[in-house]
């Protein structure tokens, strides 16, 4: 147990912080341990970011406590968008404040032993390859070499929190906590930062909508939900495998506990009154009140049921280019693009962060005028186009209903309300001003109205920002649904892969069919940096063949998945019986309370020595690698 306490890097202990009096997290508890890689989830609203400013130390709780353990040192992405002239190089490395500070002392260049320290220790921490590791990592996010002597007020808000995220990759941290780390990156820096996170050497808790990517990067999920935190071992597939199958366990337990519930209320109605039944009816009371409620499940809570029509008919082809070009700022984005869009298309946007995939939708959008050739579209063609910058765009003034009233002045205010309701809209949201909301409300505006006028056509980039997995999965069902036709500019693979049929490669001037799936797309972004590839490894794969030690352990670690599950599940068997308000009733009542008291403990103290066994051999397969 000594070795285990040892590996332990926090403690959140029975965790209670308030929002205008009333718990937004409430005795909530998780434990992280050393080289761990945890997922926060939740929906939004949940406490995630919250919970991020507890751990910093930015918020009191109210109850509990958080404890990072003594020696042991975290780091986060800077929120606030800096605005230097300091070059973005020198930025990133003040990252490591420790360095910078060795720095100093060596600078003096006095020789006395302190001077000899700050040596050892510079050299210890790899100090002198410190600008060539931030130079990789900046590339890596998509800065270009010429970029990185730039100050750092000269780049757009994204670029800046991508500086910000470098600049706190750069710390060398026990713990990191990142909140959306991938908002403002593009495939190609997502794809660099998974095969990162997943051989950084620390600890790190992330917040993330992306399924994917969490699938790429954790090992644990911590799901927050109603005040308090409940931790699964693996991915988020298999969070939510583990999710329904404990849901299914907690509704049928809450079905029956119902039944006898309402069987006991039954009898106590019945013969409250009567002298030779009054005493059982007494005692039948007395169990209802003792007894701890089952609450129903909530798994489907946040889900929507979210709908795009298109017109039940429409042109054949929305449109058409021939002889495409298009110039920003002097500089040829396209040369010579030619391509028919066909009514019920699928196409997804592949290409380098600047190569123009944003630039292409504007095209399509009718947002920009090519510099040549032409773009013909089909007469009377509805166009439902979102981007980010629409959202700034929106009456802040303004509610969901007044929005979509604007659109459609003659239809009744209930079925404004209805089809607002589809976008999570509904009840009081309707009637906030958009002032009050927050990026992922804003999105779902954006989408409602575009969704109000039945496109033939939607031109989507990067609709899924700011949006949760519950959001992302109903936009992902309603796109599949959707008959007409659609282009999507997305980092979301998961939303790529279920309901795009074609994908585009968009880079070197060009916009066409791209031979290949998204792996394929993953191998050519590595051609593209061999510098880079080099060494990384691939994304999902082992640096080596797995060893025979790596592969015993692999086997011993599978067998403790297997019984840790069993235990589980005698865990959970034996809690509901003692739940069951007929183990109150019986004159054996006592004694068989006490025996499962006792298994309830032996199961719990198996089940705490089987996960630290667990651990130990997590840590021996990560120093494998």
């Amino acid at each position: 147990m000594a070795h285990l306490l040892s590996l332990r890097m926090l403690d959140i202990r029975r965790l209670t912080y308030l929002t205008a009096g009333k718990p937004l997290l409430q005795d909530a508890c998780l434990q992280v341990f050393t080289r761990q890689r945890i997922g926060l989830v939740g929906k939004n609203g949940a406490g995630k970011s919250t919970l991020f400013q507890l751990i910093r130390g930015d918020l009191k709780p109210d109850g509990g406590e958080v404890a990072l353990q003594p020696g042991k040192t975290l780091t986060s992405v800077e929120q606030e968008i800096i605005s230097s002239a300091q070059p973005a190089l020198a930025f990133v490395l003040d990252g490591d404040s420790e360095r910078r500070r060795l720095e100093h002392v060596l600078v003096q260049e006095t020789h006395d032993a302190s001077w000899f320290d700050a040596q050892h220790r510079f050299e210890a921490i790899d100090g002198y390859a410190a600008p060539a590791r931030a130079a990789q990592m900046l590339k890596g996010l998509g800065f270009a070499q010429d970029a990185l002597e730039r100050s750092v007020a000269s780049f757009s808000g994204g670029w800046r929190m991508r500086l910000n995220l470098a600049r706190a990759l750069m710390r060398r941290a026990d713990l990191l906590l990142l909140d959306e780390p991938t908002n403002h990156l593009d495939l190609e820096a997502i794809l660099w930062l998974e095969q990162y996170l997943a051989r950084y050497p620390g600890s790190l808790i992330m917040v993330s909508h992306d399924r994917e990517f969490l699938n790429a990067c954790v090992t644990r999920i911590a799901h927050l939900h109603d005040g308090v935190i409940d931790d699964y071992t693996g991915d988020y597939d298999a969070f939510e495998r583990a999710r329904a199958e404990r849901a299914a366990q907690q509704d049928q337990a809450h079905r029956r506990q119902q039944a006898k519930i309402a069987h006991l209320e039954d009898f106590v109605r019945r013969f409250r009154a009567k002298a030779t039944k009054a005493k059982q009816a007494q005692s039948r009371l007395k169990a209802l009140e003792r007894l701890e409620r089952i609450a129903p499940a909530h798994v489907a809570d946040g889900r929507f049921a979210l709908e795009i029509d298109a017109p039940a008919r429409g042109p054949d082809v929305l449109l058409r280019a021939e002889k495409l070009c298009f110039s920003y700022g002097g500089r040829p984005l396209f040369n010579d693009v030619a391509f028919s869009l066909r009514a019920g298309a699928r196409i997804a946007l592949l290409g380098p962060n600047g190569a123009g995939k944003s630039t292409f939708v504007k095209l399509l959008a009718g947002e920009l005028t090519p510099t040549t050739g032409s773009l013909t579209f089909a007469p009377e063609l509805r166009i439902g186009y979102f981007a980010q910058h629409q959202l700034e765009q929106l009456d802040a003034a303004a509610t969901p209903q007044e929005h979509l009233a604007r659109l459609a002045p003659k239809t009744p205010p209930q079925a404004l309300r209805d089809f607002l309701g589809r976008f999570g809209l509904a009840g009081a949201d309707e009637n906030r001003p958009v002032a009050t909301f927050s990026g992922g409300e804003k999105s779902r505006l954006a989408l409602a109205l575009l969704a109000w006028k039945q496109p033939h056509l939607l031109l989507l980039d990067e609709p899924t920002n700011h949006l949760d997995l519950d959001m992302r999965d109903a936009l992902t069902v309603a796109l599949e649904e959707y008959t007409g036709g659609v282009v999507l500019v997305s980092h979301d693979r998961s939303l790529i892969r279920a309901t795009a049929d074609e994908l585009w490669l968009v880079a070197d001037g060009a916009a066409q069919p791209f031979d290949g799936d998204l792996e394929d797309y993953r191998r050519w972004i590595e051609a593209r940096r061999p510098e880079e590839t080099a060494k990384l490894p691939a994304a999902g794969k082992p640096r080596r063949a797995p060893t025979a030690k790596k592969k015993t352990l692999r086997s011993r670690q599978a067998k403790l998945d297997a019984e840790l599950e069993q235990l589980h599940r005698d865990l959970d068997m034996v809690t509901r019986q003692l739940t069951d308000p007929a183990l109150y009733t019986g004159g054996a009542g006592a004694a068989r309370t006490a025996d499962l008291d006792r298994q309830r403990t032996e199961l719990a103290a198996q089940l705490t020595a089987m996960e630290e066994r667990w651990l130990e051999l997590e840590l021996a397969m990560e120093a494998t690698l």
